[in-house]
């Protein structure tokens, strides 16, 4: 299912707003905008308004299928 921009009240999230796939897609588009395709995920998860856990879901299928690798504790990079 493809998910729209909505607008919710600043408290207010949609199904959508917290799916992994809407996660995974803005989290693929801020690894295609850093300059050396490494990503803090501290910040990731800020950007996002995402609990931390989830910023793990998304990577951990990513580095499952190899596209992404751990180059710290909090660090991960596009490969």
């Amino acid at each position: 299912f493809m998910c729209t921009i909505q607008h919710h009240s600043l408290f207010e999230k949609s199904r959508c707003d917290t799916s992994l796939g809407f996660l995974t897609q803005r989290f693929a588009e801020m690894l295609r905008r850093s300059a050396d395709g490494v990503l803090d995920l501290n910040l990731v998860a800020q950007e996002l308004n995402a609990p931390k856990r989830r910023v793990y879901d998304v990577t951990n299928v990513l580095e499952g299928i190899q596209l992404i690798k751990k180059k710290s504790k909090n660090f991960v990079e596009w490969l």
